[in-house]
């Protein structure tokens, strides 16, 4: 099944979420292959070609680079940082990864494009990513993933896909 890693930043916040923020852009801090350090399973996002998504609170990169040779269990990805104030405020946003087609045999839904809701956080890095978990995956070719916010991208990263030799 397909699933996104994603990067759940889990907060207990009283309230709502403010709308003062003053986002001024964000810092792509770090980009290439993740390794999955804890996970706490799927959730529901009709944005991907599965409709889940995986939440993992924590990831930690294992090589820079932005060519990543498709494997089954391979994730990739950024950790980025918003800019702007206050600090600490959460912001609505989403993922966006824009990719060759694919198509998902059990569904047949076709796709070329994921976006994902999500929370980031004014101020805190922050890691998403896309695990290879099926063959029909692996499409080579350019693979770009995008932090929007307010409908403008913020931050964006393209990687190469190649296959495995």
């Amino acid at each position: 099944m397909l699933k996104l890693l994603l990067t759940v930043v889990v907060i207990l916040a009283l309230g709502k979420l403010a709308s003062a923020a003053n986002v001024t852009g964000a810092e792509v801090l770090e980009y290439g292959v993740f390794a999955k350090v804890t996970s706490v399973g799927p959730r529901k996002d009709e944005g991907s070609v599965t409709g889940q998504v995986d939440q993992v609170p924590e990831a930690r990169l294992k090589e820079k680079t932005t060519t990543i040779e498709a494997a089954l269990g391979t994730s990739f990805g950024i950790l980025v940082k918003v800019t702007g104030d206050p600090p600490g405020e959460l912001l609505n946003c989403s993922i966006r990864w824009i990719h060759p087609p694919l198509t998902n045999p059990v569904s047949g839904k076709t796709t070329e494009r994921n976006e994902i809701q999500n929370q980031q956080m004014i101020g805190r890095p922050q890691a998403t990513g896309y695990t290879f978990e099926n063959a029909w995956e692996m499409v080579p070719g350019k693979w770009t993933v995008q932090l929007v916010y307010n409908s403008k991208v913020i931050a964006e990263k393209t990687f190469d896909i190649v296959l495995a030799h």
